[in-house]
């Protein structure tokens, strides 16, 4: 189990959490968001406790992307995207003007307007990832944390994603973090590396400091 963890992550900075299988990526990345508890220490955002945030407010304030498919081809591309709004809409789930506005505008923001009419069935993989993130941003968090966000997807996709998340960082300021197995598009897009060997430490820099120090190859061989 990976102890000492002690990592911060800025706004408008993109973060990728890279290591071998079985490093503990998905678990950082469930206890940052709050889905599982942490073995000692806590996580805070905006320096409230994530685990004692109300589900409402850290759906505001968090949003997050996990590598399950939705299979649910009853719903259009926008239609998906729009459940980023519940955390702002009443009982009644109706979105006001501004909710729409803002689902657009997500939307157009991943480049997935064309797709907003199409049911989710129909969507190839890397057009189903882009509304997955259009959800997640219509939510306005501060925080997008995404689980293995190129999974499944050829390579022009994956740099495609890898190259919006970017843009959303470094253009609407979220602090963007995602764990991935694409060793060469973290290297080319991340603003800092989360490295995790089996067993920790983590250890935390630029891309190429890591890559000087020695560090990738250190982790990498020894798994």
């Amino acid at each position: 189990v990976a102890e000492g963890i002690t990592v911060e992550l800025r706004a408008g900075e993109l973060a990728c959490l890279i290591g071998p299988n079985g490093a503990g990526k998905s678990t950082l990345m469930r206890t940052l968001a709050g889905m599982q508890p942490a073995l000692a220490g806590d996580v805070r955002l905006g320096g409230d406790e994530v685990a004692a945030l109300e589900p409402r407010e850290r759906a505001r304030r968090m949003s997050v992307v996990l590598t399950d498919r939705v299979e649910d081809g009853h719903l259009t591309a926008y239609a998906l995207a729009a459940l980023g709004r519940h955390p702002y809409t009443d009982w009644t789930g109706r979105l006001s003007a501004h909710d729409e506005a803002v689902v657009r505008w997500a939307m157009e923001a991943v480049g997935a307007k064309p797709l907003a009419a199409r049911p989710i069935g129909e969507l190839s993989d890397g057009e189903r990832q882009k509304i997955m993130i259009a959800r997640a941003l219509a939510q306005q968090p501060t925080l997008m944390l995404l689980d293995e966000p190129t999974a499944f997807l050829d390579l022009p996709h994956r740099v495609e994603v890898m190259h919006i998340l970017r843009q959303l960082a470094h253009d609407g300021g979220q602090a963007i973090l995602l764990s991935t197995h694409d060793l060469d598009l973290a290297l080319r897009h991340a603003d800092k590396i989360w490295l995790l060997p089996p067993g920790g430490p983590l250890q935390i820099g630029a891309p190429e400091d890591l890559v000087l120090s020695g560090a990738f190859a250190r982790t990498f061989t020894a798994s």
